[in-house]
């Protein structure tokens, strides 16, 4: 049931960015007026990092793997789907006469160092064609300090990175030094998110939050996004707010039994009124989204309000686990490949209803392409591979076993026998009565 819910979550990201870059590219496409759905797309990758350091830690507490079998799984997960992805973002670039990045830049991209142009330091950009991939760039880093935490004193390790990540983030703001350095501080900085999903899984019987509280902070998340805690599009410290203002909602997802403190939603009136006059107080939403975004704790809990009233909260649990079951499976895959496709149809469509049809139909087919034929066979190529290699060893060591065959003969008939007649007199003192 906790995964589920967490599937429901990570489809319903997928689906947020998909549709953020559908409008941002179709509107930039068409010339039409721009389109204010702005953070929406950075919303979700930073529900993506919140996920992804809970499910890790999910899965090594269920199932725990040593530093070199866990990056392996990780870059058997996420690597083939990402190639894909850069292949074909490669091809849309030459098919509609974009500019070709030079090699560095496309070496650069293969080995997952690339950030967003124009908005993020990076030691080489992200593709035109699909820009999305930087977030996976941060992630390796993430899987690759976590890896390195791996053994006896993994908590104290991790506690000592948490402040290393906060303690870096002021380096993050100054933006000093070369380009690689400015890139990996960026990246720590931008794991302390990763590590508080992480907290979250590690600490959730420690407290609990009811529905009402859950939907009032996930309520929040939005207008927290739209503070400007500095002039930094990617501002870490900001979305590390929106992470802490996420854990009762990932609390709620999370709970079995409930146990521990309850976080009481009265609680979250005071740090949501900050948010909200800090917010008002900004020239950069007008007046009609500033009250959109600060009435949407209102509009949920008085949603889920009337939802138990008609008492069809089955209905809706009962349609998100189908549609998380569906939804969470291909969310990677629709991730690392949508961008492409919305970039093709943007350039060579530009009535709303067939870009609209066309690219989501695109988007569905590869993604379901990517899980079902080539993740696998990627899997069970590796898997194959990992076996014969085991067969292999086994007969060679069996084969350097026939040079000793005389030598065990010998130890069979000689040294056993011997070696048992001198423990039967030793030991005879002991079982005599």
């Amino acid at each position: 049931m906790k995964k589920l819910y967490l599937e429901f979550i990570r489809g319903a990201a997928a689906l947020t960015v998909v549709t953020y870059h559908f409008l941002e590219l179709h509107t930039l496409s068409s010339h039409s007026k721009h389109f204010y759905f702005g953070n929406w797309g950075t919303d979700a990758v930073i529900i993506f990092f919140i996920l992804s350091g809970i499910v890790i830690n999910m899965s090594q507490n269920s199932n725990p793997k040593e530093a070199k079998a866990f990056m392996g799984n990780r870059i058997l997960r996420i690597y083939p789907q990402l190639v894909a992805g850069l292949l074909l973002g490669l091809l849309v670039l030459y098919v509609t006469n974009s500019a070709i990045p030079p090699a560095g830049v496309i070496a650069g991209n293969f080995l997952m160092l690339s950030a967003v142009k124009d908005y993020m330091i990076n030691i080489v950009p992200s593709l035109q064609s699909n820009s999305p991939i930087w977030s996976l760039s941060y992630e390796i880093v993430f899987y690759l300090l976590f890896a390195l935490t791996i053994g006896k004193f993994q908590k104290r390790a991790i506690g000592w990175w948490f402040i290393l990540s906060l303690a870096i983030m002021p380096l993050y703001y100054l933006q000093t030094g070369p380009a690689v350095v400015k890139h990996f501080v960026a990246v720590i900085s931008f794991s302390s998110i990763w590590l508080t999903g992480y907290y979250i899984y590690q600490y959730r019987s420690y407290f609990y939050a009811d529905k009402y509280t859950a939907l009032f902070s996930v309520a929040v998340l939005p207008l927290i996004s739209r503070m400007h805690l500095s002039t930094l599009y990617y501002d870490p410290a900001k979305y590390l707010l929106f992470a802490v203002f996420a854990v009762p909602f990932f609390s709620y997802c999370l709970q079995g039994e409930r146990s521990g403190r309850k976080i009481r939603w009265y609680s979250l009136l005071l740090p949501y009124a900050v948010v909200e006059y800090i917010v008002f107080k900004q020239p950069y939403l007008t007046f009609t989204s500033f009250m959109a975004y600060s009435l949407l704790p209102v509009i949920l809990v008085t949603a889920c309000f009337i939802i138990q009233k008609f008492q069809v909260q089955q209905h809706i649990r009962r349609f998100i686990f189908n549609t998380g079951k569906v939804s969470g499976k291909y969310s990677y895959s629709i991730y690392v490949i949508h961008y492409p496709v919305l970039f093709f149809c943007a350039s060579f469509f530009h009535n709303t209803a067939i870009t609209l049809i066309v690219s989501f139909s695109g988007v569905a087919l590869f993604a379901y392409c990517l899980e079902n034929y080539l993740q696998p066979a990627i899997v069970n190529y590796f898997r194959k591979s990992k076996e014969t290699y085991s067969l292999v060893t086994l007969k060679v060591a069996f084969k350097g076993l026939s040079f000793y065959d005389r030598k065990l003969g010998m130890v069979k008939k000689v040294v056993v026998p011997l070696a048992t007649a001198i423990s039967t007199l030793f030991l005879f003192p002991f079982n005599s009565n």
